[in-house]
């Protein structure tokens, strides 16, 4: 296949990985181990696909979300920073991603690592030489909880075709707004103890002896070395390990895991045309060793290996040490209100140190407050058990965890943070803001030449609104997303102002940390998504919905604030409306009413208004089995009895140039 038709996507997801297997006799390696780390970190999903192509059935492979801006943009809140991928193009060694500082020459570095966004060495090297050079700077520069989740998983599920393995590869290193790079894992089908090439040794049951704190000395590993070299951060990274192996390990939950996306694929194996393995290797691999699958070396049992390396952690003295108990976590302050002084006090058992983290939103990184025992910080008594310390709530749901430690072991509460974490819920008085009073006006989702972001000198997605009121509108508290299931997506910094009959601007473009204006945390989609303006009770301002929109073209408004919208060439920016050329409006394309959904017998699909077009409809697999005219209407009644249960996908192709999916789900019939 080599020709790639742009503009594409199936649930919003325009590239995916397949994979084939390859050194996996039990074909669930791979999802099995993306499952299991979506509990911990940021990480792709995946699930299982049945490949044809030009209707030739391929075989089965497993289908993995592709690291690339959009899981930025979804994760991280952007997607425009410094994108690295940690994958050497020869690798071998003595050809390795292992973050090595080899002075600042970048020319040295371009065969080890792949910069995906915008040039970035410079801070790249910076991440290398703080590691070598200035460890007490390392969590400036790294999200240092994200990398000790992905050492530990790669040391518990034996993930050597990894940052530890012999390659020091498969990787992504992507930098916040705050400058922080945070760790991606990538490329999981050898995970598994599927890798032969492991540190230490090659494939089999072996690699159950690799050692617990494997790097600690090793100074091609720095990434390992000077984050195992830290007191708390080597005790942080066995709580890790330990809550990997009660939550998944010790219960047997892998294996019930395994067994169960097997039973999903079993026939699927069976038949495969292509299969690197044979059906009986698949039967028996979570417990048998396999010389097959399409790799070199042997793959071990699934079970066998993690019961192994089981057994193995509960001989390391470390992790057998019992950490502190946390329990009793109380804020004093009933009714909290934003910019509120909160005090929070706890118990803590067998501990000696222990902080409060905190923090605005996912986007933000975690402030520490340490927790004190001294009687003096609304503690109680001194050297009682009971601990406390204070945070200024800034925000209406103050994300937060606590983390506490003694000579020998850690825990966290919650025990997956930073991943997860407690949610602290204040009020905030907003102002009595009802449908219509403030509204969307006109905005941009594809900005190429129009108008520049004057804080970055970029081109990017904006958005006007406008006050239909009489008086000014403090906009604090209120929220605007793109997403109907997130309608807090992003808030509007305290003080924001909209004069009475005016307009405000805000950039869309996923740089929420920039306060020089106004700036949000996602970007809108050319090809089509909605707007959504709210309150905090959940009430919605204003809404809507629309599909592609034309390069340096935007949506507007006419007249201001009350009119239909329109497509324009001719963009107002920060001005009144109506001044410029117009063409398709909203109902000309856009506003498609399918029902009943689910269907057994018929469906109508109602226009908004009289247009033409085309309907094919395709099912989940892709294949199209009708296409249907329609000119000049205005509703369609279609007979749908022919079509088997299941899902389907409805694709309109607008004569004026819209394009618009919708699914349809059609019920068994008795």
């Amino acid at each position: 296949m080599d020709w790639i038709l742009g503009s594409q996507d199936y649930q919003k997801y325009s590239s995916i990985k397949l994979g084939n297997n390859f050194s996996d006799p039990s074909a669930v390696r791979e999802v099995l181990s993306y499952e299991i780390l979506s509990n911990y970190m940021d990480c792709s999903q995946a699930n299982f696909s049945k490949l044809y192509i030009n209707d030739k059935y391929i075989g089965l492979y497993t289908n993995v979300e592709a690291v690339n801006k959009k899981f930025c943009s979804d994760h991280f809140g952007s997607s425009d920073h410094v994108f690295v991928k940690g994958n050497p193009d020869k690798p071998g060694n003595n050809s390795t991603s292992n973050l090595v500082f080899n002075g600042y020459d970048s020319s040295k570095y371009y065969i080890y690592y792949g910069m995906e966004n915008v040039v970035g060495w410079y801070k790249l090297i910076a991440l290398m030489d703080t590691l070598k050079n200035n460890a007490p700077a390392i969590p400036k520069i790294l999200d240092v909880d994200r990398a000790i989740w992905m050492h530990a998983f790669n040391s518990v599920f034996s993930n050597y075709d990894s940052y530890t393995g012999s390659f020091s590869q498969n990787y992504y290193l992507y930098e916040d707004d705050f400058g922080r790079f945070l760790p991606v894992i990538w490329d999981l089908n050898m995970s598994i103890g599927g890798f032969p090439g492991s540190v230490g040794g090659g494939g089999g049951t072996t690699v159950d002896k690799i050692t617990f704190f494997n790097g600690e000395s090793t100074t091609n590993r720095p990434l390992l070395q000077k984050l195992l070299q830290n007191p708390s951060y080597k005790k942080m990274y066995t709580a890790h390990v330990r809550t990997f192996c009660k939550e998944f390990i010790a219960n047997k939950a892998y294996e019930t895991m395994a067994i169960q996306l097997q039973s999903k694929v079993d026939s699927l194996v069976k038949t495969d045309p292509n299969s690197l393995t044979t059906y009986s290797s698949f039967k028996t691999s979570l417990t048998a060793a396999i010389t097959s699958g399409g790799g070199f070396g042997t793959a071990p049992g699934i079970s066998t290996l993690m019961n192994a390396r089981l057994t193995y952690f509960n001989t390391v003295n470390e992790f057998n040490a019992l950490p502190p108990g946390i329990s009793n976590i109380v804020w004093l302050k009933q009714e909290p209100k934003v910019g509120d002084t909160l005090w929070v006090n706890l118990s803590i058992s067998n501990g000696n140190t222990a902080f409060l983290a905190y923090r605005k939103n996912k986007s933000y990184p975690f402030e520490k407050q340490p927790l004190f025992d001294d009687g003096l910080h609304h503690d109680s008594a001194a050297n009682d058990g009971i601990y406390g310390t204070y945070m200024i709530a800034e925000t209406k749901k103050t994300q937060y965890y606590i983390y506490a430690e003694n000579n020998l072991a850690g825990i966290f509460s919650p025990e997956r943070a930073e991943y997860e974490f407690y949610t602290l819920e204040a009020t905030e008085a907003f102002a009595d803001i009802n449908k219509g009073d403030v509204v969307v006006n006109e905005f941009m989702t594809s900005n190429k030449t129009t108008v520049i972001d004057p804080s970055d000198s970029k081109y990017e997605d904006w958005a006007e609104l406008y006050n239909n009121t009489n008086q000014s509108i403090d906009l604090s508290g209120l929220y605007l997303s793109d997403d109907y299931e997130k309608k807090d997506k992003w808030e509007f910094p305290k003080g924001t102002l909209i004069p009475a009959k005016n307009r405000i601007v805000l950039w869309l473009d996923e740089d929420s940390s920039d306060s020089s204006s106004l700036h949000t945390n996602f970007k809108l989609s050319a090809t089509g998504e909605a707007l959504i303006l709210s309150r905090p009770d959940g009430l919605v301002i204003d809404s809507l919905s629309f599909g592609a929109i034309p390069t340096d073209n935007s949506y507007e408004r006419c007249p201001d604030g009350v009119g239909t919208f329109k497509i324009t060439t001719a963009p107002s920016y920060n001005k009144a409306n109506c001044n410029g050329a117009t063409s398709t409006s909203e109902t000309e394309g856009v506003q498609v009413l399918v029902y009943p959904n689910p269907a057994d017998q018929m469906v109508h699909v109602q226009f908004g208004n009289s247009v033409s077009g085309q309907l094919q409809i395709a099912d989940v697999q892709g294949k199209f089995r009708e296409s249907i005219p329609f000119n000049g209407r205005e509703i369609l009644n279609l007979s749908v009895n022919y079509l088997e249960p299941g899902m389907y996908v409805l694709f309109f192709k607008f004569d004026n140039g819209f394009r618009l999916t919708k699914k349809l789900s059609i019920t068994g019939r008795s």
